[in-house]
């Protein structure tokens, strides 16, 4: 495991620092990115750079001129045939077991023929500044203006893949004794529009091919990273009208994609690449505006180009889905310089963060541990602490179901093998026991009072009313429902609050004498009615009484006179919280008779 994670780390150092645009650049040596002040360099698109294995600049390009670590032209430097402004016009690659000579791969377009070159820099010339010692070979013409690359899965040869001008992939083997093979693939639609950056995800695995043909923005493929071969495309369709795509960057863990469009349609999209089929319906929008190129940096963060601007936007947090993944807008200051449209090209293997995912993970139930970059991959080796029964599970598994004994801190780790190496991924997982509510049964409210609900211990805790309190104060009937959570094992309950439904007693006589005795005709009422009308009728329909006062009673008379004995008609309207905690609209309706 720690001969893996410092491998990688390894070989993120020679991605270290940047230049691109008008002159500006970026070191991330330190952990945290720098803006530099010394770029000499204009790059309209397309870029390169490349540090040594300490994190050292070596050199950079922008396809014309090749620029030593001081800023100037390097001997034999100013004869490129390429162009600055081709979106990925180039890219740099240690020569395999070299620590000094380095290949540059360049698409020229100095004459009509787009030709896919190489030349040959070798850095122990020139007192250390290097020199080109072989310009300009061309291995292919006719090809589109792009240009990717990942290690080979036996970690030491690496992988150049280009794209000509019909449905072909090329994908050149480079080994320590040269160029030796190349491999072709055929795509799922030809590219119309040659604009945007081709991506190799950094486990090797996948590959997206920026297409804008008609309805089709790109094509997304697995990649064989011991073959060569480029299969299986799944197409990402035009979101918006007149639109196309331009970049496109893999998260460090490789289960996200994103990509920036432009046209009359400037936008940021996010992808899940861990249900292939689904790729095109898993489109997230995650920001508008200024968003051009995108590239993986050391820091796990995708920096993102923002034309003709002194700025870098910035993805903080790749890895999650959707917008937690914290998109910032300007996130990055450039103090030298600014950027344009391009960002520089590299290796895409020296940015591999091997991974899987937990789900599950509360007690009592099975987790599901997923291990999603799984093409390349010859057999697993899961291993758990403390172990239990079953401490290895061992074969092509990468997906593996496993009931946790306790509530308790478990250390998983994951070697996956291909090509005789292993990459090795740990991960902590915690088993949380699910929170145990003690909100009671269905709870009386008296009028006028305040009841507080407790429904027990746990991390957090969501009401139906937002509150994330643990105490809820509540002085209303209704239904009260609260999400208890420990980590990500959540619980539901709720409580019915009610206030007891108020019985009404009404007489069905009075005598309105003035004797001090049952001389009002009123109802008697159990608890406070929240509204009250009364109306009295005579036979022929008239209202003789009208209130909206529970404590004033008829005194039998209207418009001042005494109405003779008689059975006269009541009507009693009232509305109170039913047992359910909803307002409600009752009517009453009775006889009473005035006795005399």
């Amino acid at each position: 495991m720690l001969l893996s994670v410092s491998s990688m780390s390894f070989s993120q150092s020679q991605a270290m620092v940047w230049y691109f645009g008008d002159m500006a650049g970026v070191d991330f040596n330190s952990g945290t990115p720098v803006s530099l002040d010394n770029g000499n360099m204009i790059a309209k698109a397309g870029c390169a750079a490349i540090s040594d294995k300490q994190g050292r600049l070596q050199f950079y390009t922008n396809g014309m001129q090749v620029f030593n670590r001081m800023g100037n032209i390097m001997a034999n430097g100013d004869s490129l045939y390429g162009s600055q402004y081709l979106n990925q016009n180039s890219i740099i690659i240690p020569k395999p077991l070299s620590d000094s000579v380095y290949y540059l791969f360049t698409i020229n377009n100095h004459d009509s023929l787009m030709r896919f070159t190489y030349s040959l820099i070798n850095m122990k010339l020139n007192a250390g500044l290097g020199a080109i010692t072989l310009l300009n070979k061309p291995l292919v013409s006719e090809v589109v203006e792009k240009i990717a690359a990942v290690q080979h899965c036996n970690g030491r040869d690496y992988w150049i893949v280009i794209h000509n001008q019909d449905l072909q992939y090329i994908a050149y083997l480079l080994t320590n004794d040269s160029i030796t093979k190349q491999v072709i693939s055929t795509g799922g639609l030809g590219v119309k529009a040659d604009i945007g950056y081709l991506k190799i995800s950094p486990a090797g695995d996948k590959l997206v091919m920026p297409l804008n043909n008609g309805d089709v923005l790109a094509e997304v493929c697995d990649f064989d990273n011991k073959t060569g071969i480029i299969s299986n495309p799944y197409f990402l369709h035009r979101k918006n009208p007149d639109t196309y795509c331009f970049g496109f960057e893999f998260s460090p863990d490789g289960n996200r994609l994103y990509m920036t469009t432009g046209g009359k349609s400037f936008k940021l999209w996010q992808f899940d690449l861990r249900f292939p089929e689904q790729i095109d319906n898993s489109a997230v929008e995650i920001a508008s505006g200024n968003n051009f190129a995108m590239q993986l940096a050391p820091d796990n963060k995708i920096y993102i180009a923002r034309e003709n601007s002194p700025f870098l936007n910035v993805i903080n947090n790749p890895d999650k889905q959707g917008k937690a993944c914290d998109y910032v807008q300007k996130g990055f200051k450039l103090n030298h310089g600014q950027c344009y449209k391009g960002l520089p090209n590299f290796v895409q293997s020296w940015f591999y963060k091997a991974s899987f995912d937990a789900n599950k993970t509360c007690f009592g139930d099975t987790s599901v541990l997923t291990f999603n970059h799984n093409q390349n991959i010859d057999s697993t080796l899961w291993s758990f602490s403390p172990g239990e029964e079953t401490p290895f599970i061992h074969g092509k598994k990468f997906e593996v179901n496993r009931l946790f004994g306790d509530t308790a801190v478990y250390t998983v780790s994951l070697s996956a093998y291909h090509c005789g190496l292993s990459d090795t991924t740990v991960k902590i997982i915690t088993i949380d026991p699910y929170p145990q509510s003690i909100l009671p049964n269905d709870t009386l409210l008296c009028y006028e009072c305040t009841l507080t609900l407790d429904p027990g211990t746990a991390d957090s805790y969501l009401w139906n009313n937002y509150s994330e309190n643990r105490y809820l104060e509540v002085s209303k009937p209704g239904i009260y429902r609260v999400k208890m959570e420990n980590n990500q094992c959540a619980v539901y309950d709720s409580v019915l609050v009610y206030m007891k439904e108020p019985v009404i007693a009404v007489p069905n006589a009075f005598t309105p004498n003035n004797d001090g005795l049952n001389d009002n005709f009123k109802p008697v009422v159990s608890d406070v009615l929240t509204g009250y009308k009364m109306w009295i009728y005579n036979r022929l329909g008239t209202t003789l009484f009208y209130t909206e006062n529970l404590s004033e009673g008829w005194d039998g008379s209207y418009k001042g006179s005494t109405c003779p004995p008689s059975t006269y008609i009541w009507k009693i309207n009232y509305t109170t919280y039913n047992k359910q905690g909803r307002l409600v609209s009752k009517t009453q309706k009775g006889f009473v008779t005035i006795v005399k």
